[in-house]
């Protein structure tokens, strides 16, 4: 037995069907779009990513070439950073910033590093603010705010146990480093 309904169709409801289609049509290629959209802008995260990862490798180097406890304990915070990013990512931590080794390694490998780690703390935690603002993935832009500050923290136990001036302890006037185009 068939639906007799079926033959009842008309050519409105036809017309209603093929609009629906459309309008289908029309929603997956927004969706599509959208989809293009996200997907290019998750090809250059990596890149920022990539970006702070090497960041935190150079600065992990960095620390181990001063001689002391806290710097080897900073080192391996660094590290560890830098394995998290990467992870989320989806890439291998390895590389490093070469233009932030080579202003300071001469420093690190001096009797006392502080001034160096204060710089270098501050300026990765005023990066990584920075970074907050550019297209990342969400779990890797919770793991960078969480290591800016966790850098900032860095800078002011730094700046206090090396005796610095108040106004080091509490102030973080570094510039970002921009990542590379």
């Amino acid at each position: 037995m068939t639906n007799p309904a079926a033959a009842d169709t008309t050519a409105t409801d036809q017309g209603r069907s093929t609009r629906r289609a459309v309008l289908g049509l029309g929603a997956f290629g927004a969706a599509m779009a959208v989809a293009r959209t996200a997907s290019a802008a998750a090809e250059e995260a990596p890149s920022i990513a990539e970006f702070a990862m090497t960041a935190e490798l150079t600065a992990q180097e960095l620390y181990l070439l001063a001689d002391g406890e806290l710097w080897t304990l900073l080192a391996s915070h660094h590290g560890a950073y830098a394995q998290r990013i990467a992870g989320l990512a989806g890439l291998s931590a390895q590389g490093r910033n070469d233009a932030i080794y080579d202003a300071l390694s001469d420093a690190f490998s001096g009797s006392d590093p502080s001034a160096a780690a204060i710089e270098l703390e501050n300026t990765l935690a005023a990066t990584h603010t920075e970074l907050l603002g550019l297209e990342l993935d969400g779990p890797v832009v919770s793991a960078v705010a969480s290591i800016a500050v966790t850098e900032s923290r860095h800078a002011a136990t730094i700046a206090v146990e090396s005796g610095a001036d108040l106004e080091t302890q509490l102030v973080n006037s570094a510039a970002a480093i921009a990542p590379e185009a």
